[in-house]
């Protein structure tokens, strides 16, 4: 008999689009981020603009804004991403893993979480103090503002009934929706050729890029990363739709009780700043997560990490 076994073959019936005609899953990755562009930010954010007669967002149209933000998310990134993803693979759970994670792991990932929002809560402090020439700091700073004002009225909520909302559509929505994407469909695809470490990065800096906030893309692809890893160590894309959830959803609240100023101590509104008191915090936040980080590991060791 001979040595050799030969790797049964998959009948082309089982075979996805992508595999079928062989497609560079990288390549595939990048056509449907370009597609699911085209839909959200031209498509949708057109017929916003129809609708709505302005671009500006204010108190008296926040409501529409927000209905039509969530609607956009379901039908322009939500559907196409169904679709996509069964063009990638038959094999749904490599794309949506749906493995319910423990709670120890759960809860470590969301001690993480806090305490990496805390270290860019603290980068963002640091970014700021950045020298820029005048005529460049006017432009930035009216660009920031303006982002800030459209985001703030975006979130802000005058009753507890508006802030259930404003979780649903700023948390729970894009908490689903854009991790199904992100870590689903393109970290997903960029898993199929490479190690799934750097499937999370890339997927990562893209999810960095795609939010198109230059004054918080670091923090943004960092978040990136860091949902990445969890879908990969847990491979379970339930404990990223979670971290992502919570970490809106604090934003949300902390906006709602007025707390964003009240972050960082030594970090004043006005006058002198004490960057020391700042940089202590940032150690010890670092500290923190990496201890956090650590435990999260330990309680998702594989039985072959164990054994070995």
């Amino acid at each position: 008999m001979s040595g050799t076994e030969t790797t049964p073959q998959i009948p082309p019936s089982e075979l996805s689009f992508v595999e079928r005609n062989r497609w560079n899953p990288a390549v595939f990755a990048l056509a449907c981020l370009a597609i699911i562009f085209v839909l959200y930010q031209v498509v949708a954010g057109s017929i916003t603009f129809l609708l709505m007669g302005t671009a500006q967002v204010t108190r008296e149209n926040v409501t529409t804004v927000r209905l039509l933000t969530m609607v956009g998310q379901l039908l322009f990134i939500l559907i196409p991403t169904i679709v996509l993803a069964r063009l990638l693979t038959r094999r749904a759970v490599e794309v949506f893993p749906w493995r319910i994670p423990t709670l120890p792991e759960t809860v470590f990932a969301l001690a993480g979480l806090l305490f990496l929002q805390q270290l860019f809560q603290i980068y963002l402090f640091f970014q700021d103090m950045i020298p820029l020439p005048d005529e460049l700091q006017k432009i930035v700073i009216q660009f920031r503002q303006m982002i800030e004002e459209m985001f703030k009225t975006l979130v802000t909520a005058e009753s507890v009934p508006e802030l259930l909302v404003v979780i649903a559509v700023v948390a729970f929505v894009p908490g689903i929706v854009e991790e199904l994407f992100f870590r689903g469909l393109i970290q997903g695809s960029f898993a199929k050729g490479m190690k799934p470490v750097r499937a999370a990065i890339v997927a990562g800096v893209v999810f960095g890029l795609y939010h198109f906030n230059p004054f918080a893309v670091v923090p943004l692809i960092g978040l990136g990363c860091y949902f990445g890893f969890l879908r990969a160590r847990s491979n379970s894309i339930v404990i990223a739709m979670t971290a992502h959830f919570v970490n809106n959803a604090l934003a949300v609240l902390a906006v709602y009780f007025g707390m964003n100023d009240e972050m960082i101590v030594g970090a004043q509104q006005e006058g002198d700043h004490e960057i020391g008191i700042v940089l202590i915090q940032f150690i010890l936040y670092g500290l923190l997560f990496v201890s956090a980080f650590l435990a999260y590991l330990r309680s998702t060791r594989r039985e072959e990490e164990i054994e070995s």
